[in-house]
């Protein structure tokens, strides 16, 4: 008795460092998003016993970067390692139970598994009871009362039989119907498996000590990969009346094997800084640079350099590594622009598109109608936005939407110097634009026994079959000279402006309701008779 005593005393301290483990979900509360990441911060909640302590956190993102995975507490507690699996065998069992959808499919099971052993049962027993009713059917034939006991016998029999018959045959019955059941119910449990969406395969395995038991908070952070977002612009102009609405607005998509729901969402247009190491300074050396020889090998570096230096580099080689030296004192992370967002989102693992409305900016817009006829006689709408400069707008492509109809796209441009953005509506049928050469001014003449002259001229008629008056640009150009024996003289430009160093001619025009306007220049050409020249 004394021993018995004595090992089951031996055995418990075993039992109390044999804790089974402690089990917790992850509770998604923000994710910061940028362009081609995503950084993720949870918190799970969970109460430990005094000791140390396996804690198993679910609802972690499957694709993540091991290396980022930061664990804080506030709680007495200490967190002597941690592991991260997408192994679905770990736990596997318990965690099933866990799961909501997996429990309520688990419990049917039970309990139909349940009932199919009574069903078991209760056929066994009535099979033996009708065994047994059928062998017990002999009666003592020299009894007076023979026929009384056979008849009540017959009787008993007749009912009993019948009795346990239908039992049976309910039994097996019901225990067909409840086999099928239970067929059904363990086919959706492993199709609730196979839903990877609403089943994280993402596990984090804690090894963790306390001095006493109590609940602790734990707060998670890691970084997954496969998530992203990009802006662009929806540039909404309801009619020419009406200023351009400018929707600023983000794509996102994440496959993190992770439903993001109702979390905050914080955009960075820009990549997270990922440097782990301490920058360093590199030397800083100035010295003057010989000048260079010519030889028929090419230019060299004079020898006295390699000399002064001790260097055996190029001109070539040091000016690159200049560069790169600069370039790496840029950081892109000081060009971040974050976006915080006021409302909760949910974002699917399904690599699937969704729109994000950031910011709405109304820009005065001037309407014109724009004309090229010497390449395209037709007619487009444009809508100049000007002063982009103060609206801190950012590279994106843009769609344009002009009367509800999506007319095309085009790309905002920050870095551009020029604030003014052109962006094309459409074409208008209604108004025309036709380009002919005017014949009787169209000409050559010789000047001199060596030079000649040819004059070209041109016509514009321009038709409003509009109800309304519009304002239409007009362009063209004469050539320009690039030989000085080639001499162009502007004749007539029509009421154009005329820009001499490219030739541009622009005519800005206003065409009343119904109205036609013709406008025409001229421009000569002198030049040497005995050549030809090209271009013309």
């Amino acid at each position: 008795m004394k021993k018995l005593i004595i090992i089951a005393l031996c055995n418990i301290p075993f039992l109390a460092f044999a804790q089974k483990p402690v089990f917790a979900e992850a509770k998604l509360k923000s994710v910061t998003l940028y362009e081609q990441s995503a950084e993720l911060y949870s918190n799970t909640t969970f109460k430990i016993p005094k000791g140390s302590s396996e804690v198993v956190i679910t609802n972690i993102a499957q694709n993540i970067d091991e290396s980022t995975i930061k664990i804080g507490s506030k709680s007495k507690v200490s967190v002597l390692t941690y592991r991260f699996t997408t192994d679905e065998s770990i736990y596997k069992v318990e965690l099933d139970k866990r799961n909501p959808q997996h429990k309520i499919v688990m419990d049917s099971i039970s309990l139909v598994e349940k009932k199919l052993k009574d069903l078991d049962f209760q056929r066994a027993a009535l099979s033996n009871s009708i065994g047994i009713l059928d062998k017990n059917q002999t009666i003592n034939a020299g009894s007076t009362s023979y026929s009384k006991e056979l008849e009540k016998l017959i009787d008993y029999y007749q009912k009993k039989r019948t009795d346990l018959s239908i039992q049976l045959d309910q039994a097996e019955t019901s225990y067909t119907l409840f086999t099928q059941k239970l067929d059904k119910l363990r086919s959706r449990f492993d199709l609730n498996n196979q839903e990877l969406e609403k089943y994280p395969k993402g596990k984090l395995i804690l090894q963790v000590s306390s001095d006493s038991s109590e609940d602790v908070n734990l707060d998670i952070k890691y970084s997954i990969r496969d998530a992203f977002w990009k802006p662009y612009y929806d540039v909404l102009i309801p009619d020419i009346n009406s200023k351009a609405q400018l929707l600023y607005k983000a794509m996102v998509r994440q496959n993190s094997g992770l439903d993001w729901k109702n979390v905050e969402l914080h955009l960075v247009s820009g990549y997270p800084n990922v440097k782990k190491t301490i920058p360093s300074l590199s030397e800083w050396s100035l010295f003057y640079q010989e000048p260079l020889i010519a030889s028929a090998q090419g230019i060299k570096i004079n020898q006295a350099e390699n000399y002064n230096s001790g260097r055996t580099s190029s001109v070539a080689e040091v000016n690159i590594a200049e560069v790169a030296v600069l370039g790496s004192n840029v950081s892109r992370n000081q060009l971040n622009v974050a976006y915080d967002l006021k409302d909760l989102y949910t974002i699917l693992s399904n690599n699937q598109d969704n729109s994000i409305n950031l910011d709405r900016t109304e820009i005065p817009a001037t309407y014109t109608y724009y004309s090229v006829p010497k390449v395209d006689r037709t007619v487009y709408l444009i809508a100049e936005l000007d002063n982009l400069d103060k609206y801190n707008l950012i590279n994106a492509e843009a769609n344009v939407i002009f009367e509800n109809t999506n007319v095309g796209k085009t790309t905002l441009n920050a870095e551009n110097t020029d604030t003014k953005l052109l962006l094309t509506l459409g074409d208008d049928k209604r108004i025309s634009a036709k380009r002919e050469m005017i014949k009787d001014k169209t000409m050559e003449k010789s000047i001199s026994s060596s030079n000649k002259e040819q004059q070209f001229a041109y016509q514009f008629t321009i038709r409003n079959n509009k109800s309304e008056k519009v304002k239409l640009r007009i362009k063209d150009r004469i050539p320009v000279s690039q030989d000085k024996q080639i001499i162009i003289t502007l004749v007539n430009k029509g009421g154009a402006s005329y820009n001499e160093e490219t030739g541009e001619l622009i005519w800005e025009i206003t065409l009343n309701a119904n109205e036609t306007k013709k406008m025409e220049f001229s421009f000569k050409v002198n030049s040497l008779k005995n050549r030809v020249v090209l271009g013309l």
